[in-house]
């Protein structure tokens, strides 16, 4: 069994030295977690670990996922992500951001001690005044009902349609 693990997933404390399957970690990843550059060290001296960076194609995959999403996910995050769906692995981490857009892309990902994320969810523009919603992408900061000014807010089930839900009109 092919594992990826995020930096979640070392800081944790998953050691790929102890677990079962083949490991695989990307070079920003490690760079990230210096804190635990011993277990890192050790998994790859005793060649439980791999580090591997992702194809451009399948970050550029991630990246315009996230657009879609709204989540805000770093450098690092996509790269782990799009490795993931490289090598067609399970991605061992306890981002929500990234187990959000696992969930689109169809990676399996597995949790490290968070509970994981149990709701689908997806990120729009709110309004502050009127509450109207507007896609992650919309381009303006003002609500075009009530020019008020607009957040970011996460949608836990984006199957329910708000009766103020708006769409973009302008382009």
């Amino acid at each position: 069994m092919i594992k990826i693990l995020d930096a979640s997933a070392f800081i944790h404390g998953y050691n790929p030295s102890i677990e079962e399957g083949i490991h695989y970690t990307t070079n920003g990843i490690v760079l990230e977690v210096v804190s635990k550059e011993e277990i890192i060290k050790s998994a790859l001296d005793y060649g439980k670990l791999k580090i591997l960076d992702p194809k451009i194609e399948n970050i550029e995959n991630v990246s315009k996922m996230t657009l879609n999403t709204g989540d805000t996910l770093s450098k690092n995050d996509i790269e782990i992500l799009a490795l993931a769906i490289e090598l067609e692995g399970i991605l061992y981490t306890d981002d929500y951001g990234i187990q959000n857009v696992s969930k689109k892309l169809n990676v399996k990902y597995k949790n490290i001690i968070a509970e994981g994320s149990k709701n689908d969810f997806i990120w729009k523009k709110l309004c502050k005044g009127c509450k109207a919603m507007y896609p992650i992408n919309y381009p303006d900061s003002e609500c075009d009902v009530c020019g008020s000014e607009l957040h970011r807010k996460m949608v836990k089930n984006r199957l329910k349609k708000s009766k103020n839900s708006k769409t973009c009109k302008k382009t």
